[in-house]
């Protein structure tokens, strides 16, 4: 049986959209920080929010390392994680996947979801946005 992206079943293995919120939490973490990180630093701030087991932190940031998510160096004696891509490349990536997916390919009811949300957009961004659509006519 072939699976193609209207099958109900149909699962992209493409991992640059596959976050489940506890890994899109770790991640957070990981972007918020200015330099890299240690599983101790990651566990520390996340349990001020919520209870979480450093041993659960420890094994999400060993499978975002094995999705290509963070990157991990063991030269120290604690493992040190950085993000090897950005949280607008993740988000980006994200909503292709839900135009392409879910929307059948309509870019313009996510556009006008967004655009209707309560955030108010700054000066700053209308205008990024206005030149976006000046290079797309």
């Amino acid at each position: 049986m072939t699976k193609n992206k209207k099958d109900f079943w149909y699962r992209d293995s493409d991992s640059s959209t596959n976050l489940t919120s506890a890994e899109a939490e770790i991640m957070r973490v990981v972007w918020d920080a200015d330099e890299p990180v240690t599983v101790r630093r990651v566990y520390e701030e996340l349990r001020e929010r919520k209870q979480v087991a450093y041993t659960t932190v420890m094994s999400i940031m060993n499978i975002l390392t094995k999705k290509g998510f963070l990157s991990q160096d063991k030269s120290s004696t604690a493992y040190v994680y950085s993000a090897t891509v950005s949280d607008t490349e993740v988000a980006g990536n994200i909503m292709d996947s839900v135009i392409s997916k879910i929307l059948d390919g309509a870019a313009e009811p996510m556009i006008s979801r967004l655009l209707g949300s309560k955030k108010k957009l700054t000066a700053r961004e209308l205008a990024k946005l206005e030149d976006l659509l000046k290079k797309k006519k």
